[in-house]
């Protein structure tokens, strides 16, 4: 296992926060989506523009992008795990950005010792 001192403080920093999220946090891949539609009844207020508006989680299940009516009591919680996803997401990107450079730097000192 590799000694957390040898990384610097902005990639301790995202590797803690990284852990942390995904230790105690849940978390979604998607994306939350508005949508308005037309309910079809007659004599409804959609008919005559006023649109029925529902809050939708777009994801892949089995491999399907499928939209999820997500009801409006849960629409907080939704939104939250959705963040914390593509807060992941953006950590993971760091913390492997780092390692690259660290890959990197050994390739180019051995080209600078060949």
């Amino acid at each position: 296992m590799t000694p957390r001192n040898r990384f610097g403080p902005a990639e301790r920093s995202a590797r803690s926060r990284l852990a942390q999220l995904l230790h105690e946090h849940d978390f979604i891949q998607g994306s939350v989506v508005s949508m308005a539609r037309q309910c079809g009844k007659a004599g409804c207020h959609c008919n005559e523009g006023e649109k029925h508006v529902s809050l939708y989680l777009s994801a892949k299940i089995a491999g399907k992008r499928r939209m999820v009516y997500i009801p409006h009591d849960l629409e907080e919680e939704v939104r939250a795990r959705v963040e914390a996803y593509r807060e992941v997401e953006r950590l993971t990107e760091s913390v492997s950005g780092a390692c690259l450079d660290r890959v990197l730097d050994k390739k180019r000192e051995r080209k600078g010792h060949g």
